[in-house]
């Protein structure tokens, strides 16, 4: 394919009117340094930073995509961005899949993608975007599990990064086709609602987060020492109750300050008692208020960011966290599950547990390859859902040896996100 059949990005022919509208969302405000920890925030990060990069399809021509399986409909009654937005339906066990052709192929070796997605069944889908060359080589860019609640449903944007690629590597120079697929795990019906697919620049290389929750003495006694040599930051959390500092399970004040001196982050969790899709609204600004008034009353530098418990939250829930939090999440999977750095939603971040080697490893290939970023989550070495001490000191020195790829916390995500100017 000559160089002169590949197009930059434009979007498809539209009114003034459109045209304005985009052109208005083209990019977003510059910030050079990440807000100093207060106790609210100073601004909802969701508001300011809810349509990074620039607009690709807001479904205004629904025509541009035939449906390969379910049924999709337009939707003016449900919309995030113009008139309408798409409602897609599996129905009875079925996927969703719709294509859209580009009459010449598309460059997207540089480009992230992200989508406005809101659903009624959560649990049961994933989303997936294909890009697919000329050859029929595709990357699949995979949100693996939805940790959303319903019925309090809404919008939230995803960034999914690349999860595999076909036998043979696409040429992402050469892409012919797109695909959005909402998956169905269920012999039931499925619905969802995607709006607003936007571009957004790819870094200059891949990242890692290495996120521990619960802030337990496991972290301090068998990790950090692998972590100092390596000279690789964590990101980790205060206990679920702070109070819990003062018992051997936990960390101390002390030792979480040592741990901070030495480059980790230690950031807020939330109480694991109470869902934050299950609490009121008052509760949960209550559970908020006192979790970050403690990490500010202890000069932890993380307070501007979030771990949810349970990895499950709502529509209302994230109005109140971004009362308190500018980042956090997280939508949760067992699988590669990584994001592009600059086009996710500041509350809803994915992440993949820590559990199997092989496939934390996967998350750093795929982030180096593909330049996204991985956060990896682990609790404690005594639990199964963190993987064995020798199996994370393997993963640290593979990490160590893979190129391209850069460990860093949540403050220096969070600046790469506010930093882009499209």
């Amino acid at each position: 394919m000559s160089d002169s059949s590949r197009h930059a990005f434009e979007p498809p022919t539209r009114s003034s009117e459109d045209k304005n509208r985009m052109t208005a969302n083209t990019t977003e405000p510059t910030a050079t340094t990440n807000p100093e920890p207060t106790l609210r925030t100073k601004y909802d990060s969701r508001d300011r930073y809810g349509s990074p990069g620039t607009s690709f399809d807001t479904f205004e021509n629904p025509s541009r995509w035939e449906a390969l399986e379910g049924e999709k409909t337009a939707d003016r009654k449900t919309t995030y961005t113009g008139s309408q937005s798409l409602r897609l339906v599996g129905p009875n066990g079925h996927h969703v899949i719709l294509q859209r052709e580009f009459a010449d192929p598309l460059d997207f070796s540089d480009r992230d993608i992200s989508a406005m997605i809101r659903t009624t069944t959560p649990s049961k889908i994933g989303f997936y975007i294909y890009l697919v060359d000329t050859d029929d080589n595709y990357a699949a860019l995979e949100l693996r599990d939805i940790t959303y609640r319903e019925p309090d449903i809404g919008w939230f944007r995803t960034c999914p990064g690349v999860f595999e690629v076909g036998e043979t590597e696409p040429d992402l120079t050469d892409i012919s086709r797109m695909k959005l697929q909402v998956t169905n795990a269920t012999r039931d019906d499925v619905e969802a609602w995607v709006d607003d697919l936007r571009l957004h620049p790819k870094p200059d290389k891949g990242y890692i987060i290495l996120s521990w929750d619960d802030g337990k003495r496991s972290y301090y006694e068998h990790a950090a020492p692998v972590h100092d040599e390596y000279d690789l930051p964590a990101v980790l959390t205060h206990p679920p109750q702070p109070e819990g500092v003062k018992y051997d399970l936990f960390m101390s004040i002390d030792e979480l300050k040592e741990r901070q001196s030495k480059g980790d982050e230690i950031a807020a969790h939330g109480s694991v008692n109470d869902r934050f899709s299950e609490v009121s609204a008052s509760k949960l600004d209550s559970i908020l208020r006192r979790n970050k008034r403690w990490l500010l009353d202890n000069d932890f530098g993380g307070a501007n960011f979030i771990v949810y418990p349970g990895n499950d939250f709502d529509d209302t829930a994230l109005d109140v966290i971004g009362n308190y939090h500018y980042m956090g999440g997280m939508n949760q999977s067992g699988n590669v599950n990584t994001t592009g750095v600059h086009g996710f939603d500041p509350l809803v971040l994915p992440r993949t547990i820590g559990e199997d080697l092989e496939i934390s490893k996967r998350v750093v290939d795929n982030a180096a390859t593909h330049r996204n970023c991985g956060i990896l989550n682990f609790h404690d070495f005594e639990n199964g859902n963190t993987m064995s001490v020798a199996d994370y000191k393997t993963l640290l020195a593979h990490i160590d040896s893979t190129p391209g790829v850069e460990v860093i916390t949540f403050s220096d995500l969070w600046r790469m996100r506010t930093n882009t100017t499209d």
